[in-house]
């Protein structure tokens, strides 16, 4: 056992001096990329790279000061590819996420490609296009210069000189410079795919140890320390007569007969596989997984929780921010795209002059619960508009919502009105809003004025006082003439519930309303007079 032991460890740590190639063009690179991707037998780097993916495609949208204008560009921005027939997805989201694959699944090259173009109103679109394939781009230098220019190489799909990519493209190099022949691939520049092929070779040397180094043994041993001590042994051809025996056993077992076997001394079976627990043990991963993880953005940060003990952590604001560059990085892209709609349509001055701005919906992948409830404080103070409150908080589509509260108000929205949980003493008129007095002329009754009589006709004489009635009839207790105002809450209710049913009693017979009006202030304040005792 000690010697299977020692022969898998040293074919093992062997795989640590083993030299990982990484290999050196752009194509074979992004080959090498695929490739690992294919079958990312670590676990983690298609993994978190689809998780990049998906947490960027959020949806795109154009605004401009124009509202027809930003419909047509909505228009266009629906039906981008819709004329490949559903053959490829269509939309700028669908579009996206190939631009956010090609850039960290892939080469890091995305070049865009205009297909065709289409008019949506009067105003030219591009209504075809794609992001190229990086590992089909070659690039060929315009002079031998050695000295690095910018635009210093032309560049084709597949080898040769035919298919140039130079009309309708649109270059990106997220991870290069400027004048860069090509871009280094994302995962071998940040380091992933060294660690992940050290993974790959401590995985195929454990598939080589368990298909060919691996042993199954049945033991058989015969006789005890009691034998042993009595100087009673067994010899070599006892023994192979003992092992012979349970062979023809065996084969009784396969031809379905039932063995037997009978024995004067001890005898005891074993079934043996060697330990093979070293070659699994996950310290041999842990260097290799973690500088993974720290090339996609997961930095690993020590914290000294105490004197005596230390914590590791994985602190991944570094992915998070390389996921929201990837959504910034697309929005130039397409405000690149909106220049060449400007430079085909300057025949359209209304709105190729017009001011845009290219708006994403917010990435909700990474937006914890205490994020949401200060949004929610900001919304509350007016800081932020119903739409990014609903998208940040609810995470859901702003003008579905719309659509669907216009349609509830006119149908549910008295039924599903939340249910009374504490009762309250009826409260006063005050409470509810009113509109303003308006004058014969269309103007509002300033409220200062109110109490005025001399300004108005309709006003009543009662008992000698010349009194304004504001609104026939009286809405809420604040409207009450002033010296009602003084009495209790009680007489002013009195007041205003005898007044109004005086009121409409005379407008109900077709009385004129400056009659209505007296006849209501006599009832009213007859209503309030103390009773006098008998």
């Amino acid at each position: 056992m000690s010697t299977i032991n020692s022969d898998i460890l040293a074919n093992l740590f062997s795989v640590l001096s083993t030299k990982i190639i990484v290999p050196g063009g752009f194509q074979a690179r992004t080959a090498a990329v695929k490739t690992m991707l294919s079958n990312d037998i670590a676990g983690l780097v298609d993994s978190l790279t689809d998780f990049s993916v998906s947490s960027a495609s959020v949806d795109f949208t154009i605004e401009t000061e124009s509202g027809d204008f930003t419909k047509i560009l909505k228009k266009w921005l629906d039906s981008i590819n819709a004329a490949y027939m559903g053959k490829i997805p269509s939309g700028i989201n669908a579009l996206s996420e190939e631009y956010f694959k090609e850039r960290w699944k892939s080469s890091s090259f995305p070049i865009l490609k205009i297909a065709d173009w289409t008019s949506i109103n009067g105003i030219l679109v591009p209504s075809k296009m794609f992001i190229v394939d990086g590992e089909s781009v070659y690039a060929i230098d315009k002079n031998k210069d050695t000295a690095k220019t910018l635009l210093n190489y032309d560049y084709y799909l597949g080898k040769g000189k035919k298919n140039k990519l130079d009309e309708n493209v649109i270059f990106t190099r997220p991870y290069g410079r400027w004048f860069d022949k090509y871009p280094n691939p994302y995962l071998i520049k940040r380091g992933v795919y060294h660690n992940w092929k050290i993974i790959e070779s401590l995985k195929n040397k454990q598939t080589t140890v368990l298909d060919q180094v691996i042993p199954y043994l049945f033991l058989i041993k015969k006789g005890s320390e009691l034998l042993d001590r009595d100087g009673i042994t067994y010899q070599n051809e006892d023994l192979k007569k003992v092992v012979e025996q349970y062979k023809t056993l065996m084969k009784n077992v396969e031809a379905g007969k039932t063995p037997t076997r009978a024995s004067s001394w001890d005898e005891e079976l074993k079934h043996l596989i060697p330990d093979l627990k070293n070659i699994f043990e996950p310290a041999l991963f842990a260097v290799a997984e973690k500088s993974i993880l720290s090339g996609l953005g997961f930095i690993d940060v020590i914290e000294a929780t105490s004197s005596s003990r230390k914590e590791s952590i994985l602190n991944p604001k570094v992915f998070i921010e390389e996921t929201k560059k990837g959504v910034k990085d697309f929005k130039q892209l397409l405000r690149e795209i909106v220049n060449l709609i400007i430079a085909k349509n300057k025949s359209h001055k209304k709105y190729m002059n017009l001011d845009f701005r290219i708006v994403n919906s917010p990435i909700t992948a990474f937006m914890t619960n205490e994020f949401k409830n200060n949004t929610r404080l900001l919304w509350e103070r007016g800081q932020l508009s119903n739409q990014t409150y609903c998208e940040l908080v609810g995470e859901v589509e702003y003008a579905t919502e719309v659509g669907r509260r216009e349609k509830e108000k006119n149908t549910t929205e008295k039924i599903m009105t939340p249910h009374q949980t504490q009762v309250f003493e009826q409260t006063t008129e005050e409470n509810n809003p009113i509109e303003k007095e308006i004058d014969k002329k269309g103007k509002p009754i300033p409220t200062d004025k109110t109490d005025d009589p001399k300004k108005y006709k309709n006003a009543s004489i009662v008992e000698g006082k010349k009194v304004t009635l504001k609104f026939a009839p009286y809405r809420q207790l604040s409207e009450l003439p002033n010296d009602v105002k003084k009495l209790s809450n009680k007489k002013q209710r009195t007041f205003m519930k005898a007044f109004n049913r005086a009121y409409y009693f005379q407008i109900g017979k077709g009385k004129s309303k400056k009659f209505a009006d007296a006849y209501a202030f006599r009832v009213a304040y007859s209503a309030i007079k103390p009773k006098k005792k008998k």
